[in-house]
Parts: C-alpha cells; sequence; structure tokens
C-alpha cells in the first residue's frame, strides 16, 4: 500500500512540473506576439516620417511646391462669365484739335504712368492761339503798369479823373482778353504758364496719358494728320476687370450686391480669380430670358484679358473660404490623409495630415495643421507617398 501512495506522489510532482515547464516555456512567446501586435498597431496610427531626395529625382518625379491656395471647391450658383475692360479705367486718347503727328513716344503693350507723354503734335491753328496768348500777356503787365501809374497820379491830383479811367478801362480789357486765352489754351489741355518755356516751337504740344496703365491701342504713325474726333490711344487700367455674368431667372432670389464670386477660366488653368458683385440688372435678356450680372475682379498679374470666358461661382456670403489644394495632392498613408510640405532640410518633404472636406473639379477642400500660403506639394505626392512608404516597408523587413 505505501508503495501505491509513493508512486502517486511521484507521478503527481512529475505533471506538475510538466506543467509548470510548459507555462514558463509558453510566456516568452505570447509577450513577443503582443508585442508584435502593438507595434504594428502602434505603425497604423502614425505617419510615416521625412524623407530625403536629390534635385534629379525631384525633377524626374515632377515634384512642384507652391503656396497653398484658399477658395471653395463647391460654390452656391456657376454660371458662364465673360471678361471685359473696366470702363470707367479706360481712356481714348486724341487732340482736341486739327494736328500733326511729330513723335511717338510709346508702344503697343507699354506701360504707363500718369502724366507720362505719349505723342508729340503740332498744330500751326494752337501755335496762333499761343502766340496770341503771349501777346496779350504781355499788354497786360503794360496795361497793369499804366493803370498803376494813373491811379497814382490821380490820387495825387496830378492826372485827371478822365486819364485815369481809360487807363482802367484798357487794363481791366486786357485782363478779360487773358484771362479768355488761358481758358482756351486749358481747352486743349495745354497750361498757360508753361506756353513760351520750351525750347519747341509754339506749335507743338505734347499728348500726356490721364491715368496708369497699358497702350492697348496705337492707330498712329510720324507724319499723320489728325482731326480733333479721333482717339488713336487707348490706355487701360487692367488691374481690376468687369466679369459679366449670365445668371438664370432662378437665381435671381439668390444673388445680391456685395456677394464674393471666383472666376475660373479655362485657358489658365488652375488659377482663381476672386471678386465682389456691383451691379445686378433690372430686367432680364428679352431672348436668352438671363440675367445680367457685374462683378469687380482683382487681375492679378494682368493675367485676365478682354473677352476671355469663364465661369463664377457665386459664393454664399455666410460661407467663408477654406485651404483648397489639387486632389491628386493628397495621399494616403496608415489610413490617414496627408499632404507633403517641404522638410527643414533641402530636398525633403514631410507628411502633414489633413481631413478633406467638398470635392469639385480635381480641387478638394482641406483642413488641419496648415494655412493658405503655406508651401505644400501640388505635384508629384504619388512618388513622394510610394517613396516613404517603400523606405517604411524596407525598414520594417530589415528588423
Amino acid at each position: 500500500m505505501k508503495k501505491v501512495i509513493l508512486i502517486l506522489i511521484v507521478s503527481v510532482a512529475i505533471i506538475s512540473t510538466s506543467c509548470n515547464n510548459t507555462q514558463t516555456e509558453s510566456e516568452p512567446k505570447d509577450q513577443h506576439a503582443e508585442e508584435a501586435k502593438t507595434s504594428e498597431k502602434h505603425a497604423e496610427t502614425e505617419i510615416a516620417g521625412e524623407v530625403q531626395i536629390t534635385s534629379e529625382y525631384m525633377k524626374e518625379m515632377g515634384i512642384v511646391t507652391e503656396p497653398l491656395k484658399s477658395g471653395l471647391v463647391n460654390s452656391k450658383i456657376q454660371r458662364p462669365a465673360t471678361v471685359m475692360f473696366n470702363p470707367d479705367k479706360t481712356v481714348k486718347v486724341g487732340p482736341r484739335i486739327s494736328a500733326k503727328v511729330e513723335k511717338v513716344q510709346v508702344d503697343l503693350g507699354q506701360r504707363v504712368s500718369k502724366g507720362q507723354a505719349l505723342v508729340y503734335l503740332s498744330s500751326v491753328e494752337l501755335g496762333k492761339i499761343k502766340a496770341n496768348y503771349l501777346s496779350l500777356l504781355s499788354r497786360f503787365h503794360t496795361e497793369k503798369e499804366a493803370y498803376k501809374r494813373e491811379k497814382t497820379l490821380y490820387e495825387e491830383q496830378i492826372s485827371s479823373e478822365a486819364d485815369y479811367l481809360q487807363a482802367k478801362a484798357q487794363f481791366e480789357s486786357v485782363k478779360a482778353d487773358l484771362e479768355s486765352s488761358k481758358e482756351t489754351l486749358e481747352l486743349f489741355g495745354i497750361a498757360a504758364e508753361n506756353v513760351g518755356n520750351n525750347d519747341y516751337p509754339l506749335s507743338y504740344f505734347v499728348l500726356k496719358s490721364p491715368l496708369s496703365g497699358v497702350v492697348q491701342e496705337r492707330n498712329l504713325s510720324p507724319g499723320q494728320t489728325l482731326s480733333p474726333n479721333t482717339t488713336p490711344l487707348h490706355i487701360v487700367n487692367n488691374s481690376e476687370m468687369w466679369v459679366m455674368i449670365d445668371a438664370y431667372e432662378l437665381d435671381i432670389v439668390h444673388v445680391q450686391t456685395g456677394q464674393a464670386i471666383h472666376l475660373n477660366v479655362k485657358s489658365l488653368p488652375g488659377e482663381v480669380f476672386t471678386g465682389k458683385i456691383d451691379w445686378i440688372s433690372n430686367a432680364l435678356d428679352k431672348d436668352s430670358r438671363t440675367l445680367k450680372l457685374r462683378a469687380v475682379v482683382n487681375n492679378k498679374n494682368g493675367m485676365l484679358k478682354e473677352g476671355m470666358y469663364g465661369t463664377a461661382s457665386i459664393l454664399n456670403s455666410q460661407e467663408g473660404l477654406k485651404p483648397i489644394i489639387p486632389v491628386d495632392a493628397v495621399q494616403t498613408i496608415n489610413n490617414k490623409k496627408v499632404v507633403f510640405i517641404p522638410g527643414d532640410e533641402e530636398g525633403s518633404f514631410k507628411p502633414v495630415e489633413v481631413v478633406t472636406g467638398e470635392e469639385n473639379n480635381g480641387w478638394v477642400e482641406i483642413a488641419g495643421n496648415i494655412k493658405p500660403g503655406d508651401p505644400v506639394v501640388t505635384s508629384g505626392a504619388f512618388d513622394l507617398m510610394s517613396t516613404i512608404t517603400s523606405e517604411t516597408r524596407s525598414a520594417a523587413h530589415g528588423h
């Protein structure tokens, strides 16, 4: 009986030891697997780090970095629009008297300043008007001195009253003629005080630009004779343009002056021009039944040209502008939407997590730790994403 009990005790001890050994050996494996799962999960929630590429490879990948734009990809109303010059900032320049072109100072497309000389002209008729002014000016000074002298003599009772009154009348007559001649010169755009002070003949005069802008038309050449009803030079200030929008009748309740618009032109892809509606027609077009709207738009860098066609997006006045970026510039890394920005070193780029919003016409609204004006990769983002993810995978396999 004792032998049987001893065998049972030994057996239980062996089984217990075996179980303990099994648990001890399995614990490290379970712990390692758990750590691997935790590491894998942690990797999924983090965004891959910075990537460094050479300038040659950057060019090969077609990487383009631009300031982040602001706008709205989905507007309340989108309607066809036409660009035109602002007539209030367009002047047609020509002489007010028959004249011959002596020298042209500007050419097409040239930017001019207000008051700058555009063309030198000569006019026989104007020369006579100037000569008459100078003659009257000389007589004015003579008669003025004579009047002062007679007045003094009269007050001292040396000269008669008749002589004094005659001198006064002659002086006032010449003075009136001089003022009339001065006004005539001003009608022709000539300052009377400059008459006779120039080196060129009295028949010469200068046409100057009434505003700063660009020479849009130049229909004259040296030797050509111009009549008073011609305007051979057109100067346009194209810093702002008018945008005429064809809205629909059903849009009437949705549009008002002061509303912001964005203009997109097919010939200028990626460019957005901003402005505000400043006029709404009180009548519908009889044929097309459209409602004409006008907006004044900032013409950045003079890119907009008269006659361009585009699409005007009329924005709800309650909406604000948001950061927008080309759709292809947003990539996905570890299930997170990212865009790329330049890193701290030249040729380096790093992803920044963003939240995407409305998407339309190849653009998407984004939100995150990035604001309009910040440099961001707008082209080549897919290759950057591929480079980062491939390096991440290689590093993972290396472990």
